[in-house]
């Protein structure tokens, strides 16, 4: 059965390399420039999840979400990297997903939509966490070593993957063990030598290792579920959505583990 074409692995990690690059310069250049920049992420994420997901009344879901990312945003802006309201935002969510569930006139795949809602709100509050992370003592160089260690994680893997595809972590997949090494690897390493003033040494190649094995993770998950894809008109959708989420997806959910890391190193 034929198989949805893949972007060229090079050009996928290069892609996925730079949009981490530019969340680092955004970071470096104020809280402001990168809010501006995750909330770009949010946005697309929120667009190509639910197009992927093909989740029924998406155009309520994708309201309800942009909203929550907002409020995760703003919540996370005004209690100084706090993420304890971002709890109060899942919870209001719920409540707004189920008003919206009742308020539809064709009440069907209304668990699939509500389950749709809620991972759309819980996606834009991991890429607030971003945010967050700046705003904590010393955030701004921890942050920093996270989204290079991810970014380099992800282009590594998809050069490993690119010079031996033959040992692929599962049929049908593009990943294979070689780059999942790879990106381990090279992830750590290049976070330990953006460490610098109280991330440093061990502390930074931890945290390296920490994002290099959570964007490694979301890269190979959002590459199997392309497997079930097939090219052609009823998955057309899916395969133009798949695109943002995966470049997306791996540096949204960096988030909380680049938070909780962070608060470790520098406790």
């Amino acid at each position: 059965m034929q198989r949805v074409p893949r972007r060229p692995l090079l050009a996928q990690g290069a892609v996925s390399a730079s949009v981490a690059g530019l969340l680092v310069l955004a970071g470096l250049a104020g809280p402001g420039m990168l809010l501006g920049a995750v909330a770009v992420v949010q946005v697309l994420l929120l667009l190509g999840f639910l197009a992927l997901a093909v989740a029924p009344a998406a155009g309520g879901i994708f309201v309800l979400a942009l909203g929550a990312t907002v409020a995760a945003d703003v919540v996370v802006v005004q209690q100084d990297g706090r993420v304890g309201g971002l709890a109060g935002v899942v919870a209001l969510s719920l409540v707004a997903g189920l008003l919206h569930q009742l308020s539809r006139r064709h009440r069907a795949q209304v668990t699939e939509s509500l389950a749709d809602t809620m991972l759309a709100v819980v996606l834009a509050c991991c890429a607030a966490c971003l945010v967050a992370t700046r705003h904590v003592d010393g955030g701004g160089r921890a942050l920093t070593v996270a989204l290079a260690g991810g970014g380099a994680a992800l282009l590594a893997g998809r050069i490993g993957d690119a010079l031996l595809r033959r040992t692929a972590l599962v049929a049908g997949a593009t990943r294979g063990w070689l780059g999942l090494l790879l990106s381990l690897g090279v992830g750590t390493a290049t976070a330990a030598a953006a460490g610098g003033d109280r991330v440093t040494g061990w502390p930074a190649a931890l945290l390296g290792l920490a994002a290099a094995t959570v964007v490694a993770c979301a890269d190979v998950a959002v590459d199997l579920a392309a497997v079930s894809l097939r090219p052609g008109s009823p998955d057309a959708r899916r395969v133009a959505a798949l695109r943002p989420v995966a470049l997306l997806l791996p540096l949204a959910v960096l988030g909380p583990v680049t938070l909780v890391a962070t608060r470790l190193v520098l406790a």
